[in-house]
């Protein structure tokens, strides 16, 4: 009897508890949060929108004014070269150069190809004759069948041959062998650049200003 009311016991409290959950009201909606006005939002730092990058302009650099020069001349290659390398510390470029000197390298006395060889060695013949000495007859090449009378440093020295074989009746030409070059130093220099204590330091006879543009030109 004991066992019989537990039973009905459990199915009448099962039947309550079914009849509760069937008919209970659902749970009311929570009310949402109401921001009061003027007040913003928080926001989490992952929702906050990222600042947009600003563009970066690339530094400007200043121009460098730069003056150029020449100095010069320099007699010799080596006095050049050494000249170059000690102003090389002290300018934004330096260009070695030679150029022309507009000077004869030295002076020769000749007589002009003649038609043939047989012609050429007659005239020697009479030079010899007269006693006419330093002379070469060309024997090939652009100027064969000339005939070389001496070569000398100055042109006063040519001219003196050229009188002395005109008197015993012979018509020779005085010439420049060749043009001496010089060494010149062109260079870009910048400001507080002091031209004349360079030429100093370097040994150069003279210095000039140059247009920089002429000057790239040039070298």
């Amino acid at each position: 009897m004991l066992l019989r009311a537990l039973i009905v016991l459990l199915v009448v409290v099962n039947l309550g508890v079914a009849a509760w959950w069937a008919t209970r009201a659902p749970p009311p909606v929570p009310a949402a949060d109401i921001q009061p006005a003027g007040m913003p939002r928080l926001q989490l730092l992952r929702e906050a929108p990222r600042p947009a990058r600003r563009a970066t302009s690339p530094a400007v650099v200043p121009a460098v004014s730069t003056q150029c020069f020449r100095f010069g001349p320099f007699a010799t290659p080596a006095a050049l070269r050494r000249a170059h390398a000690r102003v090389l510390s002290q300018v934004l470029r330096a260009d070695a150069r030679e150029e022309a000197s507009g000077i004869a390298s030295g002076w020769r006395v000749y007589m002009a190809p003649l038609p043939s060889r047989a012609a050429a060695q007659a005239i020697v013949d009479r030079l010899t004759a007269a006693g006419i000495e330093d002379l070469m007859l060309v024997a090939e090449g652009g100027e064969a069948n000339a005939i070389a009378l001496g070569r000398y440093s100055s042109e006063a020295g040519a001219r003196r041959r050229q009188a002395a074989l005109a008197s015993a009746g012979f018509t020779a030409q005085v010439g420049p062998l060749g043009v001496d070059t010089v060494g010149w130093l062109h260079v870009d220099a910048g400001a507080g650049f002091d031209p004349a204590r360079v030429a100093r330091d370097i040994g150069a006879p003279s210095h000039a200003p140059v247009d920089c543009a002429a000057a790239d030109a040039g070298g």
